[in-house]
């Protein structure tokens, strides 16, 4: 089996749903990490860029906070933390799915 393979759910079926959804939880952190590490090591360099610079005038900051404000968005989205597209609006999204589909097939 391959390391990019997605593991096949195991247990009983309504412990599935909840692996899927555990799954989909760590993706998003190891995401979310991945962008902060990123941001980290910038704002380092552009520190440490400043300061090699010799002058008097600092100017990291304005870099680390112009790609610090997309960084909490991502996380937002992310996390789905108050969003407009939170965890009750793509729950309400795949209910909304499934009776169209629903009702697609009666009219079969």
């Amino acid at each position: 089996m391959s390391s990019n393979s997605t593991p096949v759910p195991t247990g009983p079926p309504q412990h599935q749903g909840l692996r899927a959804e555990a799954q989909r939880w760590v993706r998003r952190k190891r995401i979310l990490y991945t962008i902060v590490g990123i941001y980290a090591v910038l704002s380092v360099m552009w520190f440490a860029i400043d300061m090699a610079d010799g002058t008097e005038n600092l100017w990291f900051y304005w870099p680390m906070l112009g790609a610090g404000i997309p960084v909490a968005v991502v996380a937002i989205v992310l996390f789905g933390m108050g969003g407009l597209f939170g965890l009750g609006w793509e729950q309400r999204q795949i209910e909304r799915y499934v009776q169209r589909r629903i009702g697609n097939d009666k009219a079969l």
